[in-house]
């Protein structure tokens, strides 16, 4: 399979593919954590369930970011559901107490639906099919 050329690609679907590439890589980063809490005795139920999730995630939004990244419209539906849960979370992060740092996943996030949603970024991953030459 080859990707869409990058002269054709819009700037703001690249910024969105990155963008969502930082999720996956925080995702990831996230059940490392999950894991080495696991190490250090923590209860297992909770944290293997929380790290399958995140693995879970990271996994759908790489293959979504690779498919906005192709060109394939099918990658929008999760990465804008994924921004959606990200803003909740946050808020609810920022609520609790989690101050500037809470800001930051709903900056991202808003970026990405932003970008997603922009004529030139749905008319580039209008796709259905297998990736366009």
């Amino acid at each position: 399979m080859t990707s869409a050329p990058t002269s054709s690609r819009p700037a703001l679907l690249t910024v969105a593919w990155l963008l969502v590439l930082l999720e996956v890589l925080t995702l990831g980063v996230a059940a490392g954590a999950g894991v080495v809490s696991l190490a250090r005795g923590a209860h297992v139920g909770p944290v293997v369930f929380l790290v399958l999730l995140a693995l879970g995630a990271a996994t759908l939004l790489a293959a979504a970011a690779r498919a906005l990244r192709d060109g394939r419209r099918w990658g929008r539906g999760p990465v804008l559901t994924a921004q959606i849960l990200t803003v909740v979370v946050a808020g609810t992060w920022w609520g609790a107490g989690g101050g500037p740092l809470a800001l930051a996943p709903i900056v991202v996030a808003l970026v990405v639906a932003v970008a997603l949603l922009t004529p030139a970024v749905v008319a580039a991953t209008s796709a259905t099919g297998a990736v366009r030459d």
